[in-house]
């Protein structure tokens, strides 16, 4: 596929050589989630998720403005509104988070104060952070459709925090006639640097971003879109590889033994026949081509983390079909945890961003990073055991760096 062909196609970003620095933020959050909630079908060996989650620090060095986009959990979730406790004890069987998101950006040289907007993907808690301990100079963005307002405690169904809005200036994104490929778009600094896409079906009011790395590269920060990079990979325009790359054998960014174990588990050279032979579509879809079809679609259970499955499943179609498959566009969503293998992160090297990642082959590296959380099969279907990570990447509810739970 020539370069660009994607962009080129339908409702291009309007030229620009105006550009955003994009940090990553480990938002220091690991989450264990059941499957079900998330992925369909779900797969012997993978009822559990292991996610992490990342935030994106946006800088407009020309207008000298900055923006979080999205904020992680809270460290002291455990006193975000009861009905975000209810959702915890549903879905979430292991939850840890070790440090705030505002203590990491202390701690790189950013006071908060510096900071002039956030940016929610969404409304929902391991996302929208600490918002409350930014000062009230610091303007909250929000997709249109978050709520109903008021929030906890006035409405103590709530799962939204009152203390977030309260004084602080707001900004409901609304849509005009600017589209960016499918998607409706607010070009959020008037200057082509930076698009805020309306994302639907997750959750009402999820958003998306698009920041122009350099005058012809970007960065797809994802948010929610979905949760599991399976769900829109393989495609067919960027079908698996006759054979896998070995990063996808490292789960952790500090991990000294991950490719000695990969080479006990897969035949090394890894042909993608390891995986393709139990793509998981096959068996309702026998006929699919398994290298070129995403491995899950959304799930649509009873407690199914997207709000409107059906939407959501033809965002994540346009998402993947205009930037996912664009050689120009990195997608990152925000619990895919072989962004924090791969990427320099503000946490560890606050200098370092994002913006040269096609000539550092970063989106590469990551593209097919979720293969190593898949369970291993016998040829005849049988279970053998986990991918590269042996247990959940965290077991039970922590609190203050302590267990609550056992």
């Amino acid at each position: 596929m020539a370069e660009s062909t994607r962009l080129q196609r339908m409702n291009p970003p309007p030229p620009s050589n105006n550009i955003v620095k994009v940090r990553v933020v480990d938002t220091t959050a690991v989450l264990t989630v059941k499957a079900e909630c998330f992925l369909d079908p779900t797969l012997p060996g993978h009822d559990l998720l292991s996610m992490t989650a990342v935030a994106f620090l946006i800088e407009h060095e020309g207008l000298g403005k900055k923006a979080m986009f999205d904020l992680g959990v809270r460290e002291d979730f455990w006193n975000s509104p009861p009905a975000v406790a209810r959702r915890i004890e549903a879905a979430i069987p292991g939850v840890r988070v070790d440090q705030d998101v505002t203590e990491v950006l202390d701690e790189g040289g950013y006071s908060l104060d510096s900071i002039d907007d956030i940016i929610w993907s969404h409304s929902h808690w391991d996302h929208t952070g600490s918002t409350f301990l930014f000062p009230k100079s610091t303007r909250l963005v929000y997709g249109k459709g978050t709520g109903p307002f008021p929030g906890y405690p006035e409405d103590p169904n709530s799962h939204l925090n009152s203390a977030d809005f309260e004084g602080r200036p707001l900004l409901k994104v609304d849509y005009t006639d600017l589209r960016i490929g499918p998607f409706p778009a607010h070009d959020f600094y008037g200057d082509g640097s930076l698009y805020l896409l309306d994302s639907p079906g997750h959750w009402p009011g999820h958003l998306c971003a698009l920041a122009r790395t350099t005058p012809d590269t970007f960065v797809f920060l994802g948010g929610d879109i979905c949760h599991f990079a399976g769900d829109f990979r393989p495609s067919t325009e960027m079908p698996l590889p006759s054979y896998i790359p070995e990063d996808v054998f490292t789960v952790s960014s500090t991990s000294q033994t991950d490719m000695s174990a990969a080479r006990k588990r897969y035949p090394m050279p890894c042909p993608c026949s390891v995986f393709t032979h139990h793509h998981p579509q096959k068996t309702s879809s026998p006929d699919i081509a398994p290298e070129s079809t995403p491995f899950f679609k959304l799930s649509k259970h009873e407690h199914s983390s997207y709000k409107d499955p059906d939407v959501a499943a033809q965002t994540v179609l346009k998402m993947q079909e205009y930037f996912d498959s664009d050689p120009n566009v990195f997608v990152c969503i925000a619990h895919d945890p072989s962004l924090l293998v791969h990427l320099p992160t503000f946490n560890r090297e606050p200098s370092l961003d994002l913006n040269g990642w096609k000539e550092k082959g970063w989106k590469e590296k990551c593209h097919w990073g979720w293969l190593g959380e898949l369970p291993r099969y016998a040829g005849d279907g049988s279970l053998i055991g986990p991918g590269m990570r042996e247990k959940p990447i965290v077991e039970g509810v922590w609190r203050e760096g302590k267990r609550v739970d056992a």
